[in-house]
C-alpha cells in the first residue's frame, strides 16, 4: 500500500515537472523573442484567427491516422486520440525534435502495448516523412538556383531521387522488417512481428494520403501566416520556398530551447532570398510555431492526469 501511494505521488511530479517546464518554455519563448517585437497594428488578426482554426483540421489529420495506424492493437475513439496527440506534444517539447511524442503516445494510450503502438506510430509517423521529402526535394530542386552554390542541379536531382526512391522502398516493405527482428531477442516477440505484418499495401497508401492531406492543411497556415504578416511573395516563390522551409526545419537537428530559434532561422535563411522583410519573416515563424506547437501543448496539460510512468500497483 505505501509502495502504490510512492507511485503515485511519484507520478504526479512527474506530470507536474513536465507540465511546469512545458509552460515554462513557452513562456520564456513569447516574452523573450515575440511580444517585445510585435505590433497588432500591422497584423492581420484574422486570418490568425483563420490558422488557428486550421491547426485543429491539422492535428485532427494527425489523430485521425495515428488512430487509423493503430486500430489492429488498440481500437480508440478519435477524440481520445486527439487528446493523446495533443499531451504527447507537451511530452515531446523536452526532447530532441519532439520525437518524444511518439513513445508519449503509447504511455499514455497502453503501457502494455507500449512496443506495438509506438511501432504502428513510427510507421504513421514516416508517411509524413516521406511526404515532407517529396515536397521539399522538388522545391528545392526548382529554387536551387537561389542559393547560389557551386553544386550542380542534376547532382542533387540524382541524390534526392534516390534517397526518395529508397525511403519509399523501405516504407511498402516495412513488413520484411521482421526477419531483421527475429535476430534480436528484445525484438523477436511474435506481437511486435505482427504489428508490422498487419499494414497491408493499401493500409500503407491511406497513411500517404492523410499525411499529404495534412501536409496540405500545414501549408495553408504558412501561407496565410506569410499574408497576415504583410510578406508578400511571387506565386512561384509562394509555391516552392514554403517546402523548402518545411524540409529544412523537419531535418535540422534541435532540443527544446534550440527548436523555436532553428524554425526562425530557417525561415530567415529560405525567405531572405527573395524578401527584406526580416523581422517580419522571424515572427511569422515564430507565430506557426506557437500556434501549431506551443497552443496544442498547452491544451495537452489537461490530458497529463492520464500519465503514469509508474505502475501504480
Amino acid at each position: 500500500m505505501k509502495k502504490t501511494l510512492l507511485y503515485k505521488y511519484i507520478n504526479l511530479l512527474l506530470r507536474f515537472a513536465i507540465g511546469v517546464v512545458a509552460v515554462w518554455f513557452i513562456y520564456i519563448k513569447i516574452n523573450n523573442e515575440f511580444i517585445e517585437h510585435l505590433d497588432f497594428k500591422n497584423v492581420n488578426v484574422g486570418l490568425i484567427l483563420i490558422i488557428i482554426l486550421l491547426l485543429f483540421a491539422n492535428w485532427g489529420l494527425e489523430a485521425l491516422k495515428w488512430k487509423f495506424a493503430i486500430r489492429s492493437v488498440e481500437k480508440i475513439s478519435f477524440v481520445k486520440a486527439f487528446k493523446i496527440i495533443f499531451t504527447g506534444i507537451t511530452m515531446g517539447l523536452l526532447t530532441p525534435n519532439r520525437v518524444g511524442e511518439i513513445p508519449s503516445r503509447a504511455i499514455l494510450l497502453s503501457k502494455d502495448k507500449f512496443k506495438e503502438i509506438t511501432l504502428k506510430t513510427i510507421v504513421a509517423s514516416f508517411s509524413q516523412v516521406w511526404i515532407t521529402f517529396l515536397f521539399g526535394g522538388i522545391g528545392l530542386l526548382l529554387v536551387w538556383d537561389y542559393f547560389q552554390t557551386s553544386i550542380n542541379v542534376f547532382f542533387i536531382t540524382i541524390v534526392i531521387t534516390i534517397v526518395l526512391g529508397l525511403l519509399l522502398l523501405f516504407y511498402f516493405n516495412v513488413r520484411k522488417l521482421d526477419s531483421l527482428f527475429k535476430k534480436f531477442k528484445f525484438l523477436r516477440e511474435k506481437e511486435l512481428i505482427k504489428a508490422l505484418n498487419d499494414f497491408s499495401f493499401g493500409d500503407l497508401l491511406k497513411l500517404l494520403f492523410l499525411s499529404f492531406l495534412r501536409y496540405i492543411i500545414f501549408y495553408i497556415q504558412y501561407w496565410l501566416i506569410l499574408k497576415a504578416f504583410g510578406i508578400e511573395l511571387s506565386i512561384w516563390n509562394e509555391v516552392f520556398l514554403i517546402p523548402v522551409c518545411f524540409l529544412f526545419t523537419s531535418f535540422i537537428p534541435t532540443i527544446l530551447i534550440s527548436e523555436i530559434g532553428v524554425r526562425g532561422s530557417v525561415a530567415l535563411f529560405v525567405f531572405g532570398l527573395v524578401s527584406d522583410m526580416e523581422l517580419q519573416i522571424v515572427l511569422a515563424s515564430v507565430s506557426l510555431w506557437l500556434i501549431n506547437v506551443a497552443l496544442p501543448a498547452l491544451l495537452g496539460l489537461y490530458n497529463l492526469k492520464e500519465l503514469k510512468l509508474l505502475k501504480e500497483k
